[in-house]
């Protein structure tokens, strides 16, 4: 099956560019998902970004995953839902919104095991390569996705560092997907860059 990518947004690093407009580009491109991860907003302005952005996302290849906020993923009708440290439990999330993907962010093994236990759609795991946004700690390398491929079913998409001169690594270690923040959110060229992630994953 084609690997998958995967956005995650952070407006801060947009060099001025209004979000919505990074992420149509990047729908235009085909991305598998956009999870919106904007944890400075209020609910009323989660919300309100996410309404434009689910607008953009119908009847395209792309799904729209809120992190974290249950209410506003039902508001604005997305796709799904990102936990990670802090989120509600999954299981009180699935509970609360059966009918939609809810991934969970996992940094071992152990925590993959347990996102599938508790009924997880799909893992994020990282950070696979070093990254700004984890300073001072140093990536957890390919090997972290055989250990957790070896010991879960769920699809697998790996985070952090990731780029077009070392996804092919990602790849060959069995991830799914990848996804990426700064690189898709500092683009000039959005359509390029994905292009580009996506020729190297193949």
């Amino acid at each position: 099956m084609p690997k998958e990518i995967f956005i995650v947004t952070n407006r801060a690093l947009t060099n001025g560019r209004p979000l919505v407009s990074v992420c149509k580009e990047a729908i235009a491109a085909e991305v598998n998902a956009i999870i919106l991860r904007e944890k400075d907003l209020s609910p009323a302005e989660l919300y309100a970004l996410g309404t434009q952005i689910s607008d953009i996302c119908a009847g395209t290849k792309t799904k729209l995953i809120i992190n974290s906020s249950v209410e506003t993923a039902i508001a604005c009708k997305a796709d799904g839902i990102h936990l990670g440290k802090g989120s509600l439990p999954l299981k009180a999330v699935r509970e609360m919104v059966p009918d939609k993907i809810i991934g969970v962010s996992v940094h071992s093994t152990a925590e993959a095991v347990q996102a599938q236990t508790d009924g997880a759609d799909y893992i994020l795991a990282g950070h696979i390569f070093h990254t700004r946004s984890k300073h001072g700690l140093p990536g957890k390398g390919p090997d972290f996705i055989v250990s957790i491929k070896s010991a879960v079913t769920l699809p697998v998409i790996a985070i952090g560092g990731i780029n077009p001169k070392n996804a092919n690594i990602v790849v060959r270690a069995d991830a799914d997907g990848i996804a990426v923040m700064s690189l898709a959110m500092e683009a000039d060229d959005i359509t390029g860059t994905i292009k580009a992630l996506r020729e190297s994953i193949i």
